[in-house]
């Protein structure tokens, strides 16, 4: 028998499993809902204002952003009450002891991009950016700030399972999937079936 031959047979068959073996034996982790990355997203926002609203303040809420004003609304009085500040309802007199939030939207929802396998024959991902950017308005204080807040938060989900993780109550929480890259649709297949032959031939050989 040509050792050189078995030699590469054995070598083309390693060569064969580290490829598909990472994407196979990949654990997947459990996904984590858009929803509850959005709420991430305006808690990490309204963190940003802890230092800008004094302490003990009594604070109104008011939500630029009317089809679901009642979605951000809820989130960030629960982060204002879970820091200290009372919340208070609308007032027509502003004392240097009440302020008033108005929370503006320039962008806020989920997007999806970069989908990819994680080996030749592993499953498909996709990168997950949930963001907002919101303008906030404080009164109060005899003073007015404003303030522009970017926040976002990434991650890599398996391609597809949009379904588990959007609300479809909730358009803000959808997006449209990636298109695959040329990449993964041409040069993924050839490699595969080169690999493939290699050690097919290389089998074959050894036994003749």
């Amino acid at each position: 028998m040509n050792i050189s031959k078995l030699t590469g047979t054995y070598f083309g068959i390693v060569l064969l499993c580290t490829i598909i073996l990472p994407g196979t034996l990949s654990a997947q982790k459990e996904l984590r809902s858009n929803t509850e990355l959005l709420h991430q997203v305006i808690e990490k926002s309204i963190d940003q204002l802890t230092g800008v609203l004094p302490e003990n303040a009594h604070v109104t809420v008011i939500v630029k952003f009317p089809e679901y004003e009642w979605f951000i609304h809820h989130r960030v009085v629960d982060v204002l009450t879970e820091s200290g500040f009372s919340i208070a309802g609308i007032r027509e007199d502003e004392t240097s002891d009440y302020y008033t939030l108005e929370v503006g939207v320039e962008r806020f929802g989920v997007t999806y991009s970069n989908a990819k396998r994680q080996s030749l024959f592993g499953s498909r991902v996709m990168t997950r950016q949930v963001h907002g950017i919101f303008s906030f308005r404080i009164n109060g204080g005899e003073k007015e700030r404003v303030l522009r807040i970017s926040e976002s938060v990434t991650d890599v989900i398996p391609y597809g399972k949009q379904e588990d993780v959007e609300n479809r109550a909730l358009p803000f929480t959808q997006a449209d999937l990636p298109g695959g890259s040329l990449t993964e649709r041409y040069l993924g297949p050839a490699v595969i079936i080169a690999a493939t032959g290699i050690v097919v031939y290389l089998f074959f050989s050894v036994r003749s």
